[in-house]
């Protein structure tokens, strides 16, 4: 070869070093610096997780609260009716008295001769006729002032339910800006924990991790590739299929599916790690993915993490070395895992190949989700990332 040509790769390599994996292997103590700050991000989830919760119950506490006072409205509003009523029935026999004393004290009033007469048969004196006529008089004035007082009664139940009424149309107008709160809400700590549900279980992948790379021997100074990684993860030059036979039952992409979903297989089937690697996490019961487990793999010079979800079981735990003939769970998905797994209707295995090393070289989830675009490379995965396509061995 020319030695000028030589001479410019090699410069070329100087200036621009043929690095696919990262510009620098983390330390140690970089794993421990990094589990600080994935900790310090929980707990102001967990914090911001409590507050939303606490909002949500104060908003569901005051449409009890509302719902109560339109209870109490509604009965107060029929109990006025029922007061409106007797007060209305009183009035007509209080009436009918009234008319009566009044014709007898009218009678008296144009002739009172006559009146006088008439209270002779029934009284021995005149001065206890006089007596019998101031006491219709008072009765008139009393029977004048009952009536006075029932009218008012009826206008004031009458106003009465017009503000009841009123009230409740107020009260049916804040439950209404209340449960459209609460909705919102509900969504909102639906993420929120859903996030703290992942920095939790990251959290313990990387605890776990750490353990084991200082059970490796692993110091602070170390970096994890020459402690760790390039003794314990053996290289391979291809991934296998994860499982004998299947038939891809969504790709990757769609519908911004971060996976391969295989299907064809009964619930109890083994999986295979693709390649030799290092066990990096598992995660049992997760709400959305079940039983998951992550495998890191080094193939034809290159890093990548593994992906299995909707598992019925898992065989392997972190840190464990496993080989492509490794049984690393079995296939799950179906209806006896459907109290916990809420996403998956249907046996099937989620499969996917993310560049990288999840928990080690990021640990963001959208940073996950973007890296396992892997998955939809037929070289990597030897899969075709199209949904009906199957096969029928593992290479």
């Amino acid at each position: 070869m020319n030695k000028k040509i030589i001479i410019f790769i090699f410069i070329i390599g100087l200036c621009f070093p043929f690095n696919f994996i990262s510009a620098k292997s983390k330390t140690l103590q970089d794993e421990k610096n990094e589990l600080a700050e994935m900790q310090s991000k929980a707990s102001e989830n967990n914090r911001l997780t409590a507050s939303t919760s606490a909002q949500i119950d104060a908003k569901r506490n005051a449409i009890v609260s509302a719902n109560n006072t339109i209870d109490a409205n509604e009965t107060k509003v029929e109990e006025s009716k029922v007061k409106v009523a007797e007060s209305e029935e009183e009035i007509k026999i209080k009436t009918e008295e009234l008319k009566d004393v009044m014709a007898i004290l009218q009678y008296s009033n144009i002739n009172s001769d006559e009146i006088y007469l008439d209270y002779v048969f029934d009284s021995s004196s005149i001065p206890e006729m006089l007596e019998r006529q101031a006491v219709i008089q008072q009765i008139a004035e009393y029977t004048q002032d009952e009536l006075d007082s029932l009218e008012k009664l009826i206008k004031d139940n009458e106003a009465l339910q017009t503000q009841l009424n009123s009230d409740n149309e107020t009260l049916n107008n804040s439950i209404t800006e209340y449960e459209a709160q609460v909705e919102e809400l509900e969504a909102y700590i639906e993420k929120l924990a859903s996030i703290g549900m992942d920095y939790d279980q990251q959290i313990e992948a990387k605890k776990k991790l750490i353990k084991k790379y200082e059970e490796a021997g692993c110091k602070d100074t170390d970096t994890i590739d020459s402690c760790y990684n390039n003794k314990y993860i053996i290289s391979s030059t291809n991934f296998n299929r994860p499982l004998k036979s299947g038939r891809v039952t969504q790709a990757w992409g769609n519908n911004g599916h971060a996976g391969m979903d295989i299907g064809g297989n009964s619930p109890g089937t083994s999986i295979y790690s693709p390649a030799y690697g290092v066990v990096a996490a598992t995660s049992y019961h997760s709400k959305c993915g079940g039983n998951i487990v992550y495998i890191y793999h080094y193939v034809n010079g290159r890093k990548y993490t593994s992906e299995f979800g909707h598992l019925r079981s898992i065989n392997v735990s972190v840190g464990q070395q496993v080989t492509p003939y490794t049984i690393i769970g079995t296939v799950g998905g179906d209806s006896s895992t459907w109290y916990y797994d809420k996403c998956t209707t249907g046996t099937h295995l989620h499969y996917s190949i993310a560049y990288g090393y999840y928990l080690k070289d990021y640990y963001k989830w959208s940073t996950f989700k973007s890296n396992t675009k892997a998955t939809g490379v037929y070289s990597i995965t030897h899969i075709k990332n199209v949904k009906g396509t199957r096969f029928t061995s593992r290479y």
